[in-house]
C-alpha cells in the first residue's frame, strides 16, 4: 500500500551580481529522513550597512549562515511538535539572536523565512522579502494578499507575524529578495513563473546576468509534487501475538538456560572482553533488554473481574440504597439534562470544530480585535493607521474565507469592519452610469483614457492586444492592434494615445489622426509611477523623478527633472501633474514641486496602497486617489491635502481603470464597462 503526500521540490537560484545593495544568500533544509511532519525550511536574507562598532567586530554577512543554522536547529529540535509552533519557537529564538548581534549598529537587515509541511506553508519575514503562488493560471502576491499596506518602510527589528495557508499540488512559489534589479523585471518573473520550468526559468535568469553582469538575485522556485512512499505494516496485537505464541511447541518458547542477549554493546574500555567474536553491525540506538521473554503475561478478563473489584462499586451500592422521592428524582433528571446540554455545547464550539472553521475563527478573532484599536486611532486622530487595520482586517477575513469556505460569523464580522471605515472615511455612495459596453469577444478591457468626447481602451488579447476608441455614446470607432507591449498606464493627448510599459521602459505611441504607431525602447531607474502630460513622460523613481521629453514623438532621451540640490520626499508612491507635480507619499505626504524644486507639503490622512491611482486635470482644484482594492475614490484639495469628500463604488466587480474628464466627471473601467459616476 502507498502512502501519498505532498512533495516540494526546490531549485536554488543565487546570482551575486554586483552586491551593491549588501551580500544575499538562501539556504534550504529538510527534515534529514526523520519526520516528514515538519516538512522543509528556506531562508532567503540580505544584510545592507553593518559597518562594525571596532575592528574586532565580525562582519555582518556572517549573520545570514547565523539565522539560518539557527533556524534549523530550533525548528527541527522536536519532531512531535506541530509545523506552526516549531516555526513559531524557531522565531523567538532568532529574534533574540538578531536584536543583540546588531544593537548599536547602522545596519539593514531583510530576512525572509517560511516553512512548507504537508499541505500549508507558514511564512515571516523581516525588512523586505517578496513571494509568489502560481497557481490556476494567475499568480498571487502572498505577503500584499494577507496585509494590503506595504509596511517594508517601516524600522523593523525582529520577526513578529506568522502568514500561513494551504498549498496544493501542481502549485509553484517563487520566493525572493526584491533587490532593484529584480522588481524592475517583477512582471516577467511573474509571466515566467506561470509557464516555464525550473529550468527553464533558472535559464532565462543567468540570461539576464550575462548580459547585465551588476544584475544579482537571490530566489528559490519551488514546484509542489505528489510524492508516495511505501505505508507501514500493521502492528501485530495482543491477540494475534498470544496466539502465535499458542500455536508453536512449548521447546521452542522456553527460553535458553544462557540466551545470547538481543543487542550486544561494543565495549571499548575492555578490549579483551571483544576478542575473538565475530563483528557486530553498528547500532544507532542501543537498547537494555532483559533475559526474560519480552512477551507480556495475558490475564483474563474474566480472571480479573472476579477478583477486582471496580474502584466507584461501594459509592454505587450506598446510592442505589438512598429512599429518592419522585421530587427529587425530577429535580435530579433535569440537572442532567442541563449538565448534558452544556456539554454537548461545548463540546461542539470547542472541541470537535474543524480545521477550516479553527482558521476562520481566527481570523474573526484578530479582526474584532483591531477593529477595537482602529476605533481608538480614530478618537486619537490617527486616521491613516485605523484605515490600515481596518483594511487589512477586511483582507485577511476575505483570505479565510476564499480558503476555507464562507461563514456567517466572518460575514458579519466584515458588515461592521466595512461599516467602520464607512464611518471613518465618511463615504458617499456613488451612482453608475453605464456608458458602453465593450464585447468580450474583442478582449478584456485593462486600461481606460479620456481625451475630449472619446475614449480610448486598450485591451488584452490572447493573441494579438488592441486599442479601442469608443465614442461619448457608447458606440465602437475604431480599433487599432499593438503589438509586443504589455503597458501598465496609459495615457492621452489630442494628437497621441500613449501606452507605457513601466517594467520593459517601453513606450509605443498612436497618433490619433491616422493610427500610425511608433515603438521605443528607453532606459532608466526601475519606475514606481509615472505620468505623460503634453506629450512629455514623467517618471518616479525610488530617489528622483525623470523626464522624457516629446516622448510621445518617439523620443527617448532621459533626463533628471529635479533641480540641483532638491531631493525627492522620502516614501514616494504616486506622480500627477497639472503644471505642477505633485507626489503622494506612503504615509499621506502630499509634496508639490514646481520647476525641480519643492513649492509646498501638507499632511493628508489618505496613502495610497498597491495599484492605487492619482488623478487631476490643469485646471482642477482637485486630486483624486482611487484606491482600486477597496472600491473608493478621496477628492482631495491640491493646496491643503483636505479630503473634502469620499466617494463608494458599490459593485460587486473589481475596478480596474479610472479616468477624469476636464469638467471633473469621473469614469470606471470595470467588467468590460465603461461607467460614469454621479
Amino acid at each position: 500500500m502507498e502512502k501519498i503526500f505532498i512533495n516540494p521540490v526546490a531549485k536554488e537560484i543565487l546570482i551575486k551580481g554586483s552586491a551593491k545593495e549588501g551580500p544575499v544568500d538562501l539556504f534550504s533544509y529538510d527534515n534529514n529522513g526523520n519526520s516528514r511532519a515538519l516538512g522543509n525550511l528556506f531562508v532567503i536574507g540580505n544584510i545592507q550597512g553593518g559597518i562594525p562598532e571596532n575592528k574586532d567586530d565580525i562582519d555582518v554577512g556572517y549573520v545570514l549562515n547565523l539565522v539560518a543554522s539557527l533556524a534549523k536547529r530550533e525548528y527541527y529540535a522536536n519532531p512531535d511538535t506541530s509545523p506552526k509552533d516549531a516555526f513559531s519557537n524557531a522565531l523567538k529564538k532568532i529574534n533574540g539572536v538578531v536584536e543583540e548581534f546588531f544593537k548599536n549598529k547602522n545596519t539593514k537587515i531583510n530576512i525572509g523565512i517560511f516553512a512548507v509541511a504537508d499541505n500549508q506553508i507558514h511564512i515571516s519575514k523581516l525588512g523586505k522579502f517578496k513571494i509568489l503562488l502560481a497557481r490556476d493560471g494567475k499568480n498571487i502576491d502572498i505577503l500584499n494578499n494577507i496585509q494590503l499596506f506595504d509596511k517594508e518602510s517601516t524600522q523593523e527589528r525582529e520577526f513578529s507575524n506568522i502568514i500561513s495557508g494551504k498549498i496544493m499540488q501542481d502549485d509553484r512559489i517563487l520566493a525572493f529578495y526584491p533587490s532593484r534589479s529584480t522588481i524592475a523585471r517583477e512582471k516577467n518573473l511573474k509571466e515566467n513563473l506561470l509557464k516555464s520550468s525550473q529550468d527553464e526559468f533558472a535559464a532565462q535568469l543567468a540570461a539576464i546576468q550575462e548580459a547585465k553582469p551588476e544584475f544579482a538575485c537571490a530566489a528559490l522556485h519551488i514546484e509542489i509534487q505528489k510524492g508516495t512512499e511505501e505505508a507501514a505494516a500493521p502492528r501485530i496485537q495482543p491477540k494475534e501475538l498470544r496466539e502465535a505464541i499458542n500455536d508453536e511447541p512449548r521447546s521452542k518458547r522456553e527460553p535458553a538456560e544462557n540466551p545470547a542477549p538481543a543487542v550486544q554493546l561494543t565495549n571499548t574500555d575492555n578490549k579483551e572482553e571483544t576478542q575473538g567474536t565475530a563483528p557486530i553491525p553498528t547500532v544507532r540506538t542501543a537498547a537494555k533488554i532483559g533475559l526474560e521473554s519480552s512477551i507480556p503475561k495475558i490475564i483474563s478478563s474474566e480472571f480479573a473481574r472476579s477478583k477486582r473489584e471496580f474502584a466507584l462499586t461501594k459509592y454505587f451500592r450506598q446510592f442505589k440504597n438512598i429512599n429518592i422521592t419522585p421530587q427529587i428524582k425530577i429535580y435530579a433528571m433535569g440537572g442532567i439534562a442541563v449538565v448534558a446540554l452544556i456539554t454537548i455545547f461545548s463540546l461542539k464550539s470547542f472541541v470537535f470544530v474543524s480545521a477550516e472553521t479553527r482558521k476562520i475563527n481566527a481570523a474573526v478573532s484578530e479582526a474584532q480585535t483591531n477593529l477595537k484599536l482602529a476605533l481608538d486611532k480614530q478618537k486619537q486622530s490617527d486616521l491613516i493607521g485605523a484605515r490600515g487595520l481596518l483594511l487589512s482586517s477586511i483582507a485577511s477575513i476575505t483570505q479565510a474565507e476564499s480558503e476555507n469556505g464562507a461563514s456567517k460569523k466572518a460575514e458579519d464580522t466584515k458588515s461592521q469592519l466595512m461599516l467602520a471605515l464607512d464611518g471613518l472615511d465618511n463615504a458617499i455612495n456613488s451612482e453608475l452610469h453605464q456608458v458602453a459596453d465593450i464585447p468580450v469577444d474583442s478582449g478584456i478591457a485593462k486600461i481606460i483614457t479620456l481625451t475630449g468626447n472619446n475614449f480610448y481602451v486598450y485591451l488584452d488579447q490572447k493573441d494579438a492586444s488592441s486599442v479601442m476608441k469608443v465614442g461619448a455614446d457608447g458606440t465602437v470607432a475604431t480599433s487599432t492592434s499593438v503589438k509586443d507591449i504589455s503597458p501598465s498606464a496609459m495615457f492621452s493627448s489630442t494628437d497621441y494615445v500613449t501606452l507605457v510599459d513601466a517594467d520593459a521602459k517601453k513606450i509605443t505611441s498612436l497618433s490619433i489622426s491616422n493610427s500610425a504607431l511608433i515603438s521605443k525602447t528607453f532606459s532608466s531607474d526601475p519606475l514606481i509611477s509615472l505620468e505623460v502630460y503634453q506629450n512629455n513622460l514623467y517618471g518616479l523613481t525610488a530617489t528622483s523623478i525623470l523626464k522624457i521629453t516629446d516622448a510621445s514623438l518617439g523620443k527617448t532621451d532621459v533626463k533628471s527633472w529635479l533641480a540641483s540640490g532638491t531631493t525627492l520626499v522620502s516614501g514616494a508612491s504616486l506622480i500627477s501633474i497639472d503644471g505642477d507635480i505633485f507626489i503622494l507619499s506612503s504615509d499621506g505626504t502630499l509634496t508639490t514641486y514646481y520647476k525641480g524644486k519643492v513649492k509646498n507639503t501638507v499632511k493628508t490622512q489618505v496613502s495610497p496602497d498597491t495599484g492605487s491611482m492619482l488623478l487631476t486635470t490643469t485646471d482642477s482644484p482637485n486630486l483624486y486617489l482611487v484606491n482600486k482594492s477597496t472600491g473608493r475614490i478621496y477628492i482631495l484639495a491640491k493646496d491643503s491635502g483636505t479630503v473634502s469628500k469620499t466617494l463608494k463604488i458599490n459593485s460587486n466587480q473589481p475596478l480596474d481603470s479610472a479616468a477624469l474628464s476636464t469638467d471633473g466627471t469621473i469614469y470606471i473601467l470595470s467588467d468590460n464597462k465603461i461607467w460614469k459616476i454621479q
